[in-house]
């Protein structure tokens, strides 16, 4: 009997439950979809403004170590791309800071909920920002707010991202954090789209 197929009880033989899994929804993906179907996958205004960050672009950073200190300034690069159907902003960010800091995002817009969710990981942290909100067209601002997992016993840490849509050819993503009370900005990126 050829690996991935198990007996049955007539003596003849059945695929396993997962390779039968994965290709019904194979055959499921490859269907042809409905006039509701595209509709309900049709990009939306905040899918819209979304796809248009899409690119390559110069990063400067600005980083707070302290508040009220001077930032320490880097520059990087980061590749943005719509991925999952055009359904989510996914960012590879890497900042040239001598540590070969890497970051990753998405950003995308739940159409039921009708909000904009973000998350971050990066290699300096082991967990995961997860923040949720929404779109000021007049500022042309999405902010979204969170919190990050403290150490054992702790609160989480409040924290609020802006992003500010310039033009189409730059925008700035800030993320504050609220330690005792107070709110600070701890890193600011300017991007500037790259040819």
């Amino acid at each position: 009997m050829p690996p991935g197929w198990l007996p049955t009880q007539d003596g003849g033989s059945r695929m396993r439950s997962s390779a039968c899994l994965a290709l019904s929804a194979a055959l499921l993906l490859a269907a042809p979809l409905s006039a509701q179907e595209k509709a309900a996958v049709a990009p939306d205004r905040e899918h819209r403004l979304l796809a248009a960050l899409a690119g390559k672009w110069a990063v400067k950073q600005s980083f707070w170590l302290a508040p009220g200190k001077p930032p320490r300034r880097d520059e990087g690069t980061a590749e943005l791309a719509m991925v999952l159907n055009g359904r989510h902003l996914r960012q590879n960010l890497h900042i040239a800071d001598g540590t070969d800091f890497e970051g990753l995002s998405y950003l995308g817009y739940d159409s039921a909920a009708q909000r904009f969710f973000s998350t971050w990981m990066d290699v300096n942290f082991p967990g995961l920002v997860i923040a949720w909100g929404g779109l000021d067209d007049a500022a042309k601002t999405i902010t979204l707010r969170g919190a990050i997992a403290a150490a054992q016993g702790q609160d989480p840490v409040p924290v609020r991202e802006v992003l500010t849509l310039t033009d189409a050819e730059h925008f700035r993503y800030e993320f504050y954090e609220t330690r005792g009370g107070a709110e600070t900005l701890a890193v600011r990126l300017d991007y500037t789209r790259r040819r």
